[in-house]
C-alpha cells in the first residue's frame, strides 16, 4: 500500500510540474517524466551557471546577455539533427539581433569536442560557439539529448529547456515581444 501511495505522489507531482510548463511538452525532445522534471525545475528560475572555453565567432559574456532574449544551442559535432538545424541557427541570429537576441552553441559531449573548430568551418556556423570541456554546464542544464535548446528572457529566467529546433523561433518570438 506504501508503494501504491509513493507512486501515485510521485505520478501527481510530475503531472503538477508538466501542467506548470509554459510550453506544451510536444514542443520538446522530453519523452520521460525524468526529464520533464529535469526541465520544468529549470524552466522559471535564473539560468545556471555555463562553465566554457574555446570561443570560435566571438564570445559571449554575461554582461552581453544582460536584457536579452537568449537562445542556448546545447550540440554535439557528430549530431545530424544538431548540424542540420545549424542554417536556421544562422537565419535566427541574423534576423532577430537587432531586436536584442543572443544565440550561442555549446558544444558538448563527451566525443568530438576537440573537432568543434573544423565542424564550425564545414557548417559554416555564425554565431558564436564555445566548448564545454569539464561538461559542467552539460549537467547543470540536464542536457540529456542533442541539439538541446534553451530560451532565457530579458531578466535571466529560463523559460523553456529541450525545445525542437522547429519551435525555437516561437518562444523567442514570444519574449522579445514581452516588455
Amino acid at each position: 500500500m506504501r508503494k501504491l501511495f509513493a507512486v501515485t505522489a510521485f505520478c501527481l507531482a510530475l503531472a503538477a510540474v508538466s501542467w506548470a510548463r509554459e510550453f506544451p511538452n510536444d514542443w520538446t525532445w522530453d519523452d520521460s517524466p525524468d526529464l520533464v522534471a529535469a526541465h520544468s525545475a529549470i524552466e522559471g528560475h535564473p539560468m545556471p551557471t555555463l562553465d566554457l572555453e574555446g570561443w570560435i565567432n566571438g564570445q559571449v559574456t554575461p554582461e552581453m546577455m544582460k536584457g536579452k532574449v537568449v537562445v542556448i544551442d546545447f550540440y554535439a559535432t557528430w549530431c545530424g539533427p544538431c548540424m542540420a538545424a545549424v542554417p536556421h541557427n544562422n537565419e535566427l541570429s541574423a534576423k532577430y539581433k537587432d531586436q536584442g537576441l543572443v544565440l550561442f552553441g555549446v558544444c558538448t559531449n563527451e566525443q568530438g569536442q576537440d573537432q568543434m573548430p573544423q565542424v564550425v568551418k564545414e557548417h559554416n556556423i555564425q554565431y558564436p560557439t564555445a566548448r564545454d570541456p569539464r561538461l559542467n554546464s552539460e549537467k547543470a542544464w540536464h542536457v540529456q539529448y542533442y541539439p538541446t535548446y534553451a530560451v532565457v528572457d530579458r531578466k535571466g529566467i529560463v523559460r523553456a529547456i529541450g525545445l525542437q529546433p522547429d519551435h525555437v523561433e516561437e518562444v523567442v518570438q514570444k519574449l522579445l515581444a514581452e516588455k
